[in-house]
């Protein structure tokens, strides 16, 4: 199953961009996006927008959002997930 073996991709080289793990696995980058949201949801990853090449406008700021490499880090277990009691939440989206 593809969680599973981008899973592993990322626990073993630690981190990676989303354009090397679409093309790693053969898959369309919403494809591992999608799991990769997954793994996030779960705490595992983290996504970073990184910092743009000398190729992006004056000043390193990027002149598109698809020229900024989009990267994931294996987190694994060091970001403890929050329980947030139901009643709680409701409270939170009400105000």
């Amino acid at each position: 199953m593809i969680l599973t073996e981008i899973r592993d991709y990322l626990r073993d080289r630690g981190s990676a961009e989303l354009q090397e793990i679409a093309r790693h696995f053969d898959i369309a980058p919403d494809t591992a996006q999608f799991a990769l949201r997954y793994w996030q949801q779960k705490g595992k990853v983290r996504e970073q927008a990184m910092g743009c090449h000398s190729t992006c406008g004056s000043k390193g700021s990027c002149s598109s959002a698809s020229s900024t490499p989009i990267y994931y880090e294996w987190l694994g277990r060091s970001v403890p997930l929050q329980f947030v009691h139901p009643e709680h939440y409701k409270k939170r989206v009400m105000i």
